[in-house]
């Protein structure tokens, strides 16, 4: 282990020398004693010692001596090392230099020449003892800022702070203050699947990847987070909500080159879900007196999770609440939009949720934008119960945004709403390349009270179902281009007509064309030429299975997030036409 070393500088070498001998009869067993006759080489002489890990405990400097004085040299020894104790040793230095070396070097002590032998082994001991004592102290201070840090890295600051404690020694269980707050949860989509395909430490290694770039941009907006759930995060926000909402549009934008880089290391890219809201809430600490933890408790967190997961249904990653909504400085800053009302958990509340889409690619908030008056009309119609005109309003915003995810559910439950009722006048859809068959098949229908559409191909039949659902198809089987079988088939394979009864009409007796029919799909078929009688009683039997069909599904429909749509479909349930 090497020694210490006390540095002594003077320009007058006796001098020099008769310090050196008195000090190493002082301290030669524990300390090397060094000198230097001038302040460059004495500089010189410091930085070698300190990159060679010597500890310089004390220097001793003359105060004049040529180019640069002691003040001077002793001034840039502090900032070379500035833990080092200086001792000025001088008879000439003015009052101003050594105020100066005290002010600027932190100068320990000044000595008269010619000095006392007594008193100057007795300062270079405390100086030594001082220096130790320092070094002892900044480490232990050392260690407690790790263990502090340690320690908020399981308690943030922000929470001690809340508690109105001036250090995390003062926390009791049970210690509690009420504060109003915006809360965030966020969570990543379908992590599950994508935890499967990972190993222990792959899962590990991700998670970290990935909070490790939101966390700070929590911080950033005056947030901090209250829990890590897994692959989710709970954060508080208790300044404003517009940090919360401004920290949840930067974690989607972070995203994207989060997800370029999982790109170019061949893994898969991830999509998040934010959801905030704005209210009062308990904070403090739980457990016992040998593990707490902090936590809130609040009905304000439940509904901030709540708006999390509607997140998933209607396929957009942040939603606030009107509530958060009331409380943002200028809410017309943000790309913005109605989508859902709530009803909190236990009580009558209705709580309306609003889209935050500034994080959307540029043509997705153009055609939202293009989209929205649109789209909160059918919002404002759906929720007076008017479906059929709700109905149209997202219709036309699918026509423009196609992508729409919200709209597309929306009108999915208007459309379902609506089949619960007994159509008056069910639609009939009816496709044939012959012309005669097409049109005397319209009048019968059309003098019993049935809508009806026509399509000469099955082309033109799947073009026209995008855009209007009938109650029923009648599909000649025989037909250039796409026949009857093909286009069943496509139709039971899209999720928006596969519901539609078909039946296939058909001139071939067969039984393979029979049974090839209900293979693709079809619930029944009419042999060409058709009896009247025979071809009304299979339509309106049809029509009402399919109706008693979609009644049957209604505990699907019962699981959606809109939670007015349960009552409303045991009102129909009870009440509806027949």
């Amino acid at each position: 282990m090497k020694k210490p070393v006390i540095l002594c500088v003077d320009d007058e070498y006796i001098i020099l020398d008769a310090l050196k001998i008195e000090l190493e009869r002082a301290f030669s067993n524990q300390y090397l004693i060094e000198t230097a006759e001038s302040s460059e080489e004495a500089l010189e002489l410091v930085e070698e010692l300190l990159e060679e890990n010597y500890e310089l405990p004390v220097v001793i400097s003359d105060y004049i001596m040529p180019n640069m004085k002691g003040d001077e040299l002793l001034k840039s020894i502090h900032h070379i090392s500035p833990a080092t104790l200086k001792v000025m040793l001088t008879g000439q230095a003015s009052m101003s230099a050594v105020i100066n070396v005290i002010n600027s070097a932190k100068l320990y002590r000044y000595i008269a020449k010619p000095w006392n032998k007594a008193d100057l082994i007795l300062t270079i001991k405390e100086a030594i003892k001082s220096y130790f004592q320092d070094k002892q102290l900044a480490e232990k201070n050392k260690e407690l800022e790790i263990k502090v840090t340690t320690f908020h890295r399981f308690v943030p600051i922000q929470f001690i702070q809340l508690l109105n404690l001036k250090n995390a020694d003062l926390i009791q269980l049970g210690h509690c203050v009420e504060k109003t707050m915006t809360i965030m949860f966020s969570d990543i989509r379908g992590f599950t699947a994508l935890s499967e395909k990972m190993t222990p430490q792959e899962n590990f290694n991700f998670i970290n990847d990935y909070l490790g770039q939101m966390e700070p941009i929590i911080n950033q907006y005056q947030g901090f987070i209250d829990k890590y759930l897994g692959d989710g995060i709970m954060a508080l926000f208790p300044k404003s909500a517009d940090d919360a909402v401004q920290a949840a549009i930067a974690m989607l934008k972070q995203l994207i080159p989060f997800n370029q880089k999982q790109h170019n290391q061949g893994l898969q890219q991830i999509q998040i879900g934010i959801g905030l809201h704005t209210g009062p809430l308990m904070l403090g600490t739980v457990g016992d007196q040998n593990r707490m933890d902090g936590t809130v408790i609040s009905d304000a967190v439940n509904l901030a999770s709540r708006v999390e997961n509607l997140t998933k249904n209607y396929g957009t990653p942040l939603l606030i609440t009107e509530q958060t909504y009331l409380q943002l400085a200028e809410p017309r800053q943000y790309f913005m939009r109605v989508i859902d009302a709530v009803q909190v958990k236990g009580k009558s509340e209705i709580v309306t949720v609003y889209e935050i889409y500034d994080a959307e690619p540029s043509l997705t908030r153009t055609l939202k934008d293009k989209t929205r008056e649109d789209f909160e009309e059918g919002f404002v119609l759906y929720h007076r119960e008017e479906y059929q005109k709700a109905q149209s309003f997202f219709e036309k915003v699918l026509k423009i945004n196609e992508q729409d995810e919200a709209a597309r559910i929306y009108l999915e439950r208007c459309q379902q709403i609506l089949s619960l009722n007994m159509p008056q006048s069910p639609h009939i859809l009816i496709v044939d390349d012959a012309s005669f068959d097409l049109y005397a098949l319209s009048l019968i229908l059309q003098k019993n009270k049935f809508q009806v559409s026509m399509a000469e191909s099955g082309e033109s039949a799947l073009i026209m179902l995008q855009h209007n659902r009938p109650h029923l198809i009648l599909l000649d089987v025989l037909m250039p281009g796409i026949d009857g079988f093909e286009t069943c088939r496509r139709l039971k394979a899209d999720s928006q007509t596969q519901d539609i009864p078909i039946i296939f009409m058909t001139a071939l007796e067969n039984t393979v064309s029979k049974v090839k029919g209900f293979e693709v799909g079809a619930v029944d078929y009419i042999t060409k030429p058709f009896q009247q009688e025979e071809l009304l009683a299979r339509i309106k039997t049809h029509v009402r299975l399919s109706h008693l069909q979609n009644k049957c599904q209604l505990n699907s429909l019962v699981k959606m997030n809109h939670l007015d749509l349960k009552s409303k479909i045991d009102y129909l349930r009870t009440y509806g036409n027949d």
